[in-house]
């Protein structure tokens, strides 16, 4: 078992913030080393996976993403840049009901797709999306699963609770990143054939992840949500790493004890009376990336449908 850590020890000294106040929320949330044991492995999986890791194309192609002055042209050229996996994955999750505004139809080009996505939402979704697909293997695309369906639910959740557009996103790309450094523990486990301690597992993967947003030279709001202890909150509402850790309870106990997530959700119904749901836009996004087999929706009626239901019964007089 990995020993509780002690004052004192090793810890990730990268700073989150610069105020007063969310500088002692850095200094709480900070991911300590347990023991010169721990670091050592956790070194030999940044050493040894980390940064061997073939992403699968050009990692150029982030920087251009970060760039503002990037034109439609040099986005469009991006396509031929990218695994014929990720274009096809990317242009699904722009066409999805999730993403797709009404009566925008359905985009054909490369550009406008990352345009839709934002610049910045697109970077990491092709990080991720060449990650979590790195090995075609169950346990990884389960994996990948749960981390969409933390996504959804984050996104969900922060707009139900009145949160701003930016919140909304970042509670999106969080949940999407937060068990990113999951997989290079599993891609360590597979080289040295053995597996890690489950303590080990649990209480280090977020700090793998620190170490790529570092790498990666991402959005510093994803080093606030892997750094989040557990339960957050804002003055009056869940702050946007409560709402991810949120998500992500219920999703991790839908898959223990199921294998995959099962929720409850009125669905569209032929007679047009109800055209879109919270089930129907999670099943769309997780069909987009050729995950929908993790997923089960018991149905049920809405309002709407009750009442329409309990109509078209009434035999006539």
């Amino acid at each position: 078992m990995i020993p509780e850590p002690a004052e004192g020890q090793i810890k990730n000294e990268r700073s989150i913030s610069s105020s007063p106040e969310e500088n002692r929320i850095a200094e709480v949330a900070k991911i300590i080393v347990g023991s010169e044991e721990d670091l050592k492995i956790l070194t030999e999986i940044e050493e040894k996976v980390m940064n061997q890791i073939h992403l699968g194309f050009d990692p150029e192609v982030l920087e251009i993403l970060d760039r503002e002055e990037t034109t439609k042209s040099q986005l469009e050229s991006l396509k031929e840049r990218l695994s014929k996996e990720i274009v096809i994955r990317l242009f699904s999750l722009g066409n999805s009901i999730y993403y797709g505004r009404l009566r925008a139809g359905k985009f054909s080009s490369f550009s406008e797709i990352i345009l839709r996505l934002g610049m910045r939402t697109s970077k990491i979704y092709i990080l991720a999306l060449s990650i979590f697909f790195m090995n075609p293997d169950k346990e990884f695309t389960s994996l990948a699963a749960r981390s969409f369906i933390i996504s959804i639910l984050g996104k969900i959740l922060a707009k139900q609770m009145g949160l701003k557009e930016e919140d909304v996103k970042n509670a999106e790309l969080g949940g999407l990143f937060l068990k990113v450094g999951k997989v290079l523990m599993m891609l360590y486990q597979r080289q040295r054939g053995e597996a890690l301690d489950a303590g080990f597992n649990s209480r280090y993967y977020p700090y793998l992840g620190l170490k790529i947003v570092e790498k990666f030279k991402l959005p510093d709001f994803l080093n606030t949500v892997l750094s989040c202890p557990g339960c957050s909150f804002r003055e009056d509402s869940f702050s946007v790493p409560g709402i991810v850790q949120l998500a992500h309870s219920l999703v991790d106990k839908s898959f223990k004890k199921y294998g995959k997530f099962v929720l409850q959700s009125p669905m569209p119904d032929a007679d047009g009376l109800v055209t879109s749901t919270y089930g129907s836009i999670i099943a769309s996004q997780l069909d987009a990336v050729g995950l929908g087999s993790f997923l089960e929706i018991v149905p049920c009626l809405s309002p709407r449908q009750k009442l329409h239901q309990a109509r078209t019964s009434i035999p006539p007089t």
